[in-house]
């Protein structure tokens, strides 16, 4: 893996709560497969590019436990086919996860403790004449896959809820597209949002509530960014009818990162409740998207939880191993300490 140091985002760094790491993407068009997966730390201000032979087109990037660990979709060009790729920032450990699976991989999201994956898997279907997608969970301990769903048309853009015991995705069907849920204890399905003539998509969960995007109506076909209150999608203010808002992801400290078609291209911001900000150093006339980060929130979680469990004073089931080693000792402590 090869790491690409950027100029300096002093503009995002700015607007962009201290201790946070971006993760984005950015390309040209979807199908022009030259897609490229960045990471930003705010307090540093260093950006750098996730590149290396083994895969193109990378993108939907999603930090695991700490920050040290990063899943995304890209493609492997041997194989021609979308994969899920880990990689560990210390160590440079690439680990394609799927390879030569012979399916679709795309969209993953870690568990919040981080020891899981979640991601659509894909194959063509000859009695449909075309691709079905179902849902799959990863251990990443021992990279069993159980496939979670077994249906028709297309299940889609899976993330877990803040306590990791259900999984919110799109499903697709009938010119429409759901937001569902899917309860890991039992696996039972439930729709939580319909709507006729519209497409809903980009499910995002966080302590806040449950976020997507939307059409705006059947006619209207800009998204905006809704959170669901009482199964009635609820606008958020930065939206307008005149551009599209998309791939929200909601922040700890009450803030959000969205991606916003307003200036013609995509473009990245963060919106801190009250007034949303461009990550204007991050932005160029490519398009801006898949923003995910790791606050220092996160952080001061994940060291005290680490420093308890070294002390013997408690056992987390989170993944405390910073390098990737197999081991959780004094230097994965010191490494996630280095984070803030």
């Amino acid at each position: 893996m090869q790491l690409f140091t950027m100029a300096a985002a002093l503009l995002a760094g700015a607007i962009l709560p201290t201790g946070t790491h971006l993760l984005y993407h950015h390309y040209s068009a979807y199908d022009t497969r030259d897609s490229q997966l960045f990471c930003y730390h705010a307090s540093t201000q260093e950006q750098v590019e996730l590149q290396d032979a083994s895969f193109v087109h990378a993108m939907n990037g999603d930090f695991g436990s700490h920050c040290y660990d990063i899943t995304f979709m890209a493609i492997d060009p041997l194989a021609d086919e979308w994969d899920i790729f880990r990689y560990n920032t210390i160590s440079r450990k690439l680990e394609n996860l799927t390879e030569r699976s012979g399916f679709r991989n795309e969209d993953p999201k870690f568990s919040p403790d981080g020891n899981s994956l979640v991601f659509k898997r894909g194959y063509w279907s000859h009695e449909a004449n075309d691709f079905v997608y179902d849902l799959a969970l990863m251990d990443l301990r021992t990279k069993d896959i159980t496939m979670l769903t077994n249906g028709g048309g297309e299940e889609s853009m899976p993330c877990f809820s803040p306590d990791g015991r259900t999984v919110y995705y799109a499903q697709s069907g009938n010119g429409e597209t759901a937001i569902c849920s899917l309860s890991l204890d039992t696996l039972e399905t439930q729709c939580l949002y319909t709507e006729s003539g519209v497409h809903a998509y980009y499910p995002m969960a966080a302590e806040s509530g449950l976020y997507f995007s939307k059409w705006h109506s059947p006619t209207l076909r800009n998204d905006c960014i809704v959170r669901l209150t009482d199964a009635v999608p609820e606008l958020l203010p930065f939206n307008d009818t005149a551009y599209n808002c998309s791939d929200v992801f909601p922040c700890p400290d009450g803030g959000m990162l969205f991606s916003s078609s307003r200036d013609g291209s995509y473009d990245m911001y963060y919106f801190d409740g009250t007034q949303e900000f461009p990550l204007t150093s991050c932005n160029s006339q490519l398009q801006e998207l898949g923003a995910s980060c790791f606050t220092a929130q996160d952080t001061q979680i994940i060291v005290r939880e680490t420093l308890d469990f070294l002390l013997c004073r408690g056992q987390s089931g989170k993944n405390m191993d910073a390098n990737g080693d197999g081991v959780v000792d004094g230097f994965d402590l010191a490494m996630l300490k280095r984070m803030k």
